[in-house]
């Protein structure tokens, strides 16, 4: 668990530029202070004052008092609400850009739904951590300045306060721990259950045809009861606390006050000291509490949040910053990939590969499914780095270009590509700056432009008002990567969701849009494999063989690697 100095020195770079809405916030709270502490001295002074038949100074100066506090509370919040606002807003970017960085899923140490709650949840929560230790500051001074003005009225107030505090804080140290480790538990038995609703929700339609919704339903709820269980011991604990500090206050206000009684009938106070002692022994017991509650309670839940935040931070990425300036900014789109190995020790995805392709030309890569060959391809434009060789573009190894100079080099087309944007102009034009006309003629290179024409608002059609087929979704995806313009395009699985015919003239589109275009395509179908001008077939994480399709297709392993699309005559 991170202590206060971690959690802080890790939030203090997130909050630069920020840090005078800070100021602001605890100078607020000093006035709030000073006007709370003078409010119980000035109104012993007004009660006293009509006690003698007489009102004087102490009534306005106990009014200004109150204006004043009240409204520093109307302001304080919004001045917070500005502190905050920047902190969360970088913590989460960063935090998802690091994210991005730990690899393809089944290989970074967190699942999908476990980062999402991570992210969306729990680092939210931590830009509230330098406001909580700024109200254990003004806790600590409330309760001491409370302190000083018990001694002035009279001493034995003093004595009776410190008695109760004492005694309360001897009891909730014991809680801490025990609040911090109950946090921790409901925070990833949370995650288990948001991992296994995004797994669920992805894989709809398969639990629908399966017919298995119920089976998913307890799959995804398991955790409801060991989660309900350890909310409700949490909740007894805090629970606890809250009773503990409730009835020692009572017993606190209750002895003030018999202490004062006596005092008053002796003739050693006034009504008005007598009424300000109460008031000033209530205040120093709730400042102590809060710094409990904010410093014991709600930092045992922000040092459970910021452990799992930093666990997602401190993972190594699988795609480190690069390590040279070296540009690659130029050149053809040559690609070379030497020596490539990546795996685990309980299996080698991809053993020693080695793969030139041509500038210009247009490479299919064939196998069964589980080969590697998405694997390959996303080391290309380097989603992620393998664990031994180097892979180069142009001659220079990816591994030493900038990320914008790379993302300039290499586009991809998913399978199921990921869309972004407002609308469906937005998503075909992310990431490039360019014009309405050229946007219409990368979606009329995939025949995309027909469909979208069709939809109500055209290219201006607000994204999730567009119902798509698959092959339409592909198609966008596709006009996205076209558009961009980059020496290397990988297609991903990326023409599955087309018919055969609607595959070939999409890829012969592609191919005449840039004659000098670095082509990588992930086949599984014949046909596709055909249109290319060599094939580089894998086979158990290796390069078996490269050549044109014709030619490997006299191999029987090799036609093997086409399940399900075994017309030859398609082939050829």
């Amino acid at each position: 668990m991170p202590n206060i100095r971690e959690a802080m020195a890790f939030l203090r770079p997130y909050a630069r530029g920020a840090w005078h809405w800070f100021a602001l916030d605890a100078l607020l709270s000093l006035l709030a202070i000073g006007a709370g502490l003078a409010a119980p001295a000035l109104a012993a002074v007004t009660i006293d004052e009509a006690v003698e038949g007489r009102i004087g100074w102490g009534l306005p100066a106990l009014a200004v008092a109150m204006v004043v506090s009240a409204i520093i509370d109307i302001v304080a919040e919004p001045v917070r609400a500005r502190f905050r606002a920047p902190i969360e807003r970088r913590l989460t970017r960063g935090l998802v850009d690091h994210a991005l960085d730990l690899g393809l899923p089944g290989r970074r140490p967190f699942d999908d739904g476990d980062l999402q709650n991570r992210i969306r949840s729990e680092a939210t929560q931590l830009p509230r951590y330098p406001e909580t230790l700024l109200r254990i500051g003004t806790g600590i001074l409330t309760g001491a300045g409370s302190l000083a003005a018990l001694l002035y009225v009279h001493w034995v107030f003093v004595a009776v306060a410190l008695a109760g505090i004492g005694g309360v804080i001897v009891l909730m140290r014991r809680l801490m721990g025990t609040l911090t480790a109950g946090q921790t538990g409901i925070d990833e038995l949370n995650s288990r259950m948001v991992n296994a609703y995004t797994g669920a929700l992805a894989g709809r339609r398969t639990i629908r045809a399966a017919g298995t919704l119920e089976r998913e339903v307890e799959r995804i709820t398991r955790p409801l009861p060991g989660l309900a269980e350890k909310t409700r011991e949490l909740m007894e604990n805090a629970g606890r606390g809250g009773v503990l500090v409730t009835s020692a206050n009572h017993v606190v206000l209750t002895v003030t006050a018999i202490a004062g009684v006596l005092l008053l009938a002796s003739g050693g106070l006034t009504v008005g000291a007598l009424m300000a002692a109460i008031r000033y022994a209530q205040m120093t017991y709730w400042s102590v509490a809060g710094v409990l509650d904010n410093g014991w309670f709600q930092i045992a839940y922000f040092r459970a949040h910021a452990a799992r935040v930093l666990a997602v931070l401190r993972s190594p990425a699988a795609v480190p910053e690069p390590g040279s300036d070296a540009s690659g900014a130029a050149g053809p789109g040559e690609v070379r990939i030497e020596g490539v190995s990546l795996g685990g020790p309980e299996r080698e995805i991809l053993r020693r590969v080695d793969l030139r392709i041509a500038p210009g030309t247009t490479v299919a890569l064939v196998g069964q499914s589980g080969v590697g060959k998405t694997t390959l391809s996303g080391l290309i434009g380097r989603l992620q780095d393998p664990d031994s060789g180097v892979v180069r573009i142009d001659g220079t190894p990816v591994s030493e270009m900038p990320r914008d100079v790379l993302s300039r080099r290499v586009s991809y087309a998913f399978e199921r590509p990921a869309l972004f944007g407002d609308t469906i102009r937005d998503v075909i034009a992310l990431g490039a700056e360019t014009t309405q006309e050229k946007v219409r003629d990368a979606a009329r290179q995939v025949e995309a432009d027909a469909f979208i024409e069709r939809l109500p608002k055209g290219y201006d059609s607000p994204l999730h008002e567009a119902p798509m087929s698959g092959g339409e979704h592909q198609r966008l995806g596709l006009a996205r990567a076209s558009l961009r313009d980059t020496p290397i395009l990988i297609l991903d699985d990326a023409l599955s969701s087309l018919d055969v015919a609607t595959e070939a003239r999409v890829l012969a589109a592609l191919r005449r849009l840039g004659r000098s275009r670095t082509t990588v395509v992930i086949a599984h179908r014949a046909s596709t494999a055909a249109a290319a001008d060599r094939v580089a077939w894998l086979y158990k994480g290796e390069v078996r063989r490269v050549a044109p399709h014709a030619e490997l297709w006299r191999d029987p392993s090799y036609r093997a690697a086409f399940q399900g699309d075994t017309a030859e005559e398609e082939a050829e």
